[in-house]
């Protein structure tokens, strides 16, 4: 069974990684505040809908329900975004901007179902660091290579955001190097880490234009291919109604949750905007403390100090 905390470390990775241009008449790609402003909002609404999942999966009490949660979250934010795409159609389309999102659509679905099989073999303290720290870290050594250099202001927050999402996403303790060469899920970390970070940077190659097609079409490619891994887990094609419920609510948060960060990945550096959404777990973590009465590690409170300063050198940038 994949625990809450593994749904919330697990189910925004995987999501955080799609939503177009919202603010009219944009379409240069930038880094500015505006940039900040949507990957933070979008780390707020992934960290609460994860929250809502965690529970959901608690209810289920089964083995294929993230899967399945997931699946339905990605059907109804299709088809909120489909919707959206019809009222709000896109300047103009490029095949770079239908091919790229689909790209990154397929590794973002193929890559949840491997990651949800590493949070479940664990331990979670070195599998959710080791591959927060490699998505983090792909699209910053590949970003000068493709046009996206960063700032001395953006390297700091940069650096901040490393031990904060290792702070955060460690479940309390701070895994020995021992633990990672010897741990049997750190290869798989590896790979995770790799392919979200690899989707931050295709969603980077579509242009602003597209409006909000590039977060369609990465939803859209997610609905085709989490059934198949759904199916792999259960045998029930229809899932129960508490699964189902919770699962369309769940979906409006995933279709809000990524306009904003497709948004921000359309003007920014794939770099930045992938180290602010990676943060997400610690509004889940704040809520589940706040409100759900578990435990708040001091090691968490010190990854969520490191992030705020990450946040604030990411907004000074020009």
């Amino acid at each position: 069974m994949v625990s809450f905390t593994s749904w919330r470390l697990g189910h925004a990775t995987c999501l955080l990684f799609l939503a177009p241009d919202v603010v009219a008449g944009c379409t240069v790609r930038q880094h500015s505040s505006v940039t900040v402003l949507l990957a933070g909002l979008a780390a707020i609404v992934f960290g609460l809908g994860d929250i809502l999942g965690g529970v959901a999966i608690q209810r289920a009490n089964r083995l294929g329900a993230p899967i399945a949660i997931a699946t339905i979250a990605t059907f109804v934010g299709a088809l909120i975004l489909g919707g959206v795409v019809l009222v709000r159609p896109p300047e103009t389309v490029r095949l770079e901007d239908v091919l790229w999102p689909i790209g990154a659509g397929t590794m973002a679905a193929i890559t949840r179902p491997l990651l949800y099989l590493g949070m479940a073999r664990g331990p979670v303290a070195v599998f959710a660091p080791g591959y927060g720290l490699t998505m983090i870290v792909v699209p910053a050594i590949l970003g000068p290579f493709i046009g996206q250099g960063l700032q001395t202001v953006e390297v700091i927050g940069l650096l901040l955001a490393v031990p904060a999402v290792v702070f955060l996403s460690g479940e309390g303790k701070l895994p020995k190097f021992g633990e990672f060469v010897r741990s049997p899920v750190i290869g798989l970390a590896l790979i995770v880490g790799t392919s979200l970070g690899m989707t931050g940077i295709f969603l980077t190659q579509a242009a602003p234009e597209a409006g909000d097609l590039p977060a369609f079409l990465v939803l859209a490619t997610g609905a085709v291919i989490l059934p198949l891994a759904a199916c792999r887990q259960s045998s029930n094609l229809w899932p129960e109604r508490l699964v189902r419920r919770y699962g369309l609510v769940l979906g409006c948060f995933t279709g809000t949750a990524f306009l904003l960060s497709t948004a921000a990945y359309l003007r920014g550096s794939a770099a930045v905007v992938t180290a602010l959404v990676a943060l997400c777990p610690g509004i889940s973590v704040l809520v589940s403390w706040r409100f759900l009465g578990e435990r708040l590690y001091p090691l968490q409170a010190l990854g969520g100090f490191f992030g705020t300063i990450a946040v604030v050198c990411f907004s000074m940038a020009t």
